[in-house]
């Protein structure tokens, strides 16, 4: 018995519908009758969920799922319970992302439609990895630094406006306006909404520097990790984050499909006539491909002598007259090659030089 399951998931409750492969077998379709009738919407809790997984226990099943801020814990709590659970970028569901009846039950069975088409050898949507505690653990930490950064970016914005406003004269401050330094000029005035605005930066700084701490205590024997951070312009977050978005440089074939995860490759839109250049498809986590475009920025500013093959392309590419944009995406789609081999160098046991 070979039952194809969608799960509609919400932070309370959870829509389900089950298809068969095949609609000439009975049994198959009067057990997806009754597993509809008591699990059409049920609540996300521990109970409810080993409810559903005793009750498919016995088949062979497969639940899809779409990607969420919370599908890990989901997605993990199932497989414990013994069911085989598969997650779906929300991206490649065309089917609902375009639906005129977005309810959820309809979602629902729109994806248990999909994992019948994926069940019967159908190549319709793209699986995540769906990663461990330990790697989930580093990832907040990485997430939770970034987060604080940019409190910090917005309290730096905030604290330039306010001096504009009062029309503050508070002497020379350093380049970076929430530096020790600098909030401890402007701490000299006595103004109550710019003393908060102080009070916000130190604050921040100091919960960023605990993070930092962390991040190195975490990843400091991580091979892939040091692998990164040795390269010009990877420090120690950008180098753990991409760490906890890559964590097996295994899963991707070649440099292309590495490129890709991170959004930085074109997309494609072809027809008979023309296959024209578009923009770069933007997919995956935004955050990691910022990162891996600001690093790029840094490796080509801080390589003076041009050593790196990346620095070399953003030469040519400006002289060309590439937009300083379109050529900075070009060097970080050629960094994301430079460093999946580095990654597999070290995964096959070579040497990195």
């Amino acid at each position: 018995m070979t039952i194809n399951i969608g799960a509609d998931v919400h932070s309370k409750s959870i829509s389900a519908y089950a298809i068969p492969t095949f609609d000439t077998e009975s049994e198959e379709l009067e057990f997806c009758e009754e597993f509809n009738s008591r699990f059409a919407k049920f609540r996300n809790d521990y109970e409810s969920l080993s409810d559903l997984a005793a009750f498919v226990r016995d088949t062979e099943h497969g639940i899809l799922i779409e990607n969420t801020g919370f599908t890990n814990i989901l997605y993990w709590t199932l497989v414990n319970l013994g069911c085989t659970v598969i997650v779906a970028l929300p991206t490649d569901l065309y089917e609902i992302n375009q639906s005129k009846q977005k309810t959820d039950a309809n979602d629902a069975k729109k994806l248990a439609n999909y994992m019948r088409r994926r069940t019967l050898g159908e190549t319709c949507f793209a699986e995540c990895l769906m990663v461990n505690e330990t790697w989930m653990n580093r990832r907040i930490i990485c997430r939770n630094y970034v987060t604080e950064s940019n409190i910090l970016s917005d309290t730096r914005r905030q604290l330039r406006s306010y001096i504009l406003l009062k029309n503050l004269k508070p002497g020379k401050l350093t380049n970076d306006i929430a530096s020790a330094t600098s909030l401890a000029t402007l701490s000299r005035y006595g103004d109550r909404p710019l003393a908060l605005l102080i009070t916000r930066a130190r604050d921040t700084r100091h919960r960023m520097d605990l993070t930092l701490k962390d991040i190195e205590e975490e990843f400091r024997e991580e091979p892939m990790y040091r692998s990164i951070k040795s390269i010009k312009g990877f420090g120690p977050v950008i180098s753990a984050y991409l760490c906890s978005m890559i964590i097996d440089v295994n899963r991707f074939t070649t440099g292309n499909q590495f490129a890709a995860y991170f959004g930085i490759v074109p997309g494609q839109r072809e027809s008979a006539e023309s296959s024209p250049h578009c923009r770069i498809t933007r997919r995956g986590d935004a955050t990691a491909r910022q990162l891996l475009t600001k690093a790029t920025m840094l490796h080509i500013q801080f390589d003076k002598d041009r050593e790196s093959s990346v620095s070399r392309m953003y030469d040519r590419l400006k002289s060309r007259g590439f937009p300083t944009k379109k050529a900075l995406m070009a060097c970080a789609n050629k960094m994301a090659h430079v460093l999946f081999a580095r990654l597999k160098a070290i995964s096959d046991g070579k040497e990195v030089v």
